[in-house]
């Protein structure tokens, strides 16, 4: 009964650190009030948050693995199962990442140092999610393909929902104290991320496409979609389409209100509130997208 939340709380907070960290790195150059020597408590808490959840995820699929409640696991056990299996050896880097992730947000001084290491930790981790699950069933140089393809779809996907992210705090702030010149830098910001935003969205895509083929094969696909987790699989995919037609209109606002406050108008109050507003519908259908991602993840595509 947890199992799926602990893993939906996993895939949630990993995408939402590394994209925090990566984001603010890449995309945020051009916005002032953002340089601090200490991280925001919603991050501190997240990081600190992720390994316990690692850690009782793992406990719960050990537990799923031995057939036995998970209060009766033993040590013999416990180490039997992550020192001599993949998805063992996953949780122990994935550990190693995620308090090397958290002494580098705890370590704040260094802004861009920091984040680069927290960006780096957090990006890898999300990796060794592909250890486990679909990716790791595949075998030989082909499940290593697999691993580091579903690696890249992870990562461009956390850069993607970072964004969002990012863009619904800017504007929060923007709405509560107006500033002529930041809201220029965020609209500014908004407007550059749209090239970056197209290529995230290509390459989950195109690696999404790959992953589907080497699970299920696309000649299967009807075959596919007419089992749960084939339902579930196009449930995600009509929710993605509707987060890039969200994406697409918050570009042409941006483009339009930022051309706006540079010609010397002043962008209405209204107008960030209602970006705000769609913004906030991206990141809920993010959201969902990652309960379907964590969900379907352990099902099998030709079960009945």
């Amino acid at each position: 009964m947890f199992e799926p939340v602990l893993r939906v709380a996993q895939y949630a907070l990993l995408l939402g650190l590394f994209g925090w960290s990566a984001f603010w790195l890449l995309g945020l150059r051009s916005v002032d009030g953002l340089k601090t020597d200490r991280a925001p408590a919603f991050a501190v808490l997240a990081a600190l948050v992720a390994p316990v959840v690692s850690a009782a995820l793992m406990l719960m699929s050990i537990a799923a693995m031995m057939g036995v409640p998970v209060a009766e696991l033993d040590r013999p056990m416990i180490e039997a199962m992550i020192f001599g299996t993949d998805i063992g050896f996953a949780f122990i880097v994935r550990s190693g990442l995620l308090f090397a992730g958290l002494a580098a947000i705890l370590a704040l001084r260094n802004r861009r140092v920091a984040l680069v290491f927290a960006a780096g930790c957090y990006g890898s981790a999300l990796a060794t999610l592909g250890w486990s699950g679909h990716a790791a069933a595949t075998e030989g140089g082909l499940g290593l393909f697999h691993r580091l393809n579903n690696g890249i779809h992870l990562v461009s996907a956390g850069l993607w929902l970072g964004a969002i992210g990012w863009f619904l705090v800017l504007t929060i702030r923007c709405c509560k104290d107006p500033d002529e010149i930041q809201t220029h830098a965020v609209l500014k910001a908004m407007h550059a991320f749209a090239p970056m935003g197209i290529s995230l969205i290509a390459l989950v895509a195109v690696t999404g496409t790959i992953n589907s083929h080497l699970i299920f094969g696309l000649p299967n696909v009807a075959a596919t979609f007419a089992t749960p987790y084939g339902i579930l699989l196009a449930i995600k995919l009509a929710l993605v389409a509707a987060m890039v037609a969200l994406g697409a209109h918050h570009a042409r606002v941006s483009k339009g209100a930022a051309a706006d406050v540079r010609d010397g108008n002043v962008y209405p109050a209204q107008g960030l509130g209602a970006l705000q507003r769609t913004l906030i519908a991206e990141l809920l259908l993010g959201l969902l997208v990652i309960g379907l991602v964590a969900v379907f993840g352990s099902m099998s595509p030709t079960m009945m």
